[in-house]
């Protein structure tokens, strides 16, 4: 399953468990105005990462404050404590096509791999040509083109891309 980053979570809000979220995502904000006008729990999941693992939880209320801030409480979050313990983690979505290319700046850092397994390198740059994506490789500052045509696996909780690479790029 993949997930696409769709907002942090920037504080504690009361002391009832809520939090106050930055938004990434419009996808997101129109999920989060659907809770507010009917006043009912989110039906898809967001997901929270806890030692590599994400771990799904379902938005029961949600407010907009301003901007891109929204005081959200989660269903298994009663208490500001334990809403204390998310503070500055990044809220995922199941990714849909259109996210995985959407935020490209989240790719510096990531190792990326041939599809026979073999590490090529670590994304140190994310340079976008007109219509030509490219990637550059820390070790070697090769530019490999970014497209959905490529990729073959993308995993955000291990930061991997694996990438069908076109003979001779590197």
């Amino acid at each position: 399953m993949d997930l696409a980053s769709c907002a942090q979570i920037a504080k504690t809000y009361g002391n009832r468990g809520e939090i106050l979220l930055r938004i990434k995502s419009d996808r997101l904000s129109e999920m989060l105005e659907g809770c507010q006008d009917k006043g009912k729990e989110l039906e898809e999941p967001v997901f929270i990462y806890f030692d590599g693992l994400p771990v799904p939880f379902f938005i029961s209320s949600a407010t907009h404050r301003n901007g891109n801030a929204w005081v959200v409480t989660f269903s298994t979050i009663r208490d500001s404590e334990h809403a204390e313990e998310i503070v500055g983690r990044d809220l995922f979505l199941v990714a849909v096509e259109d996210d995985i290319l959407s935020d490209l700046d989240i790719l510096v850092g990531y190792k990326v791999f041939s599809e026979n397994g073999v590490a090529v390198g670590t994304v140190s740059r994310v340079l976008e040509y007109p219509n030509n994506i490219c990637l550059e490789l820390e070790e070697t500052e090769n530019l490999l083109p970014f497209h959905e045509d490529l990729v073959l696996s993308f995993d955000q909780g291990n930061k991997t891309i694996v990438m069908k690479i076109p003979q001779g790029l590197l």
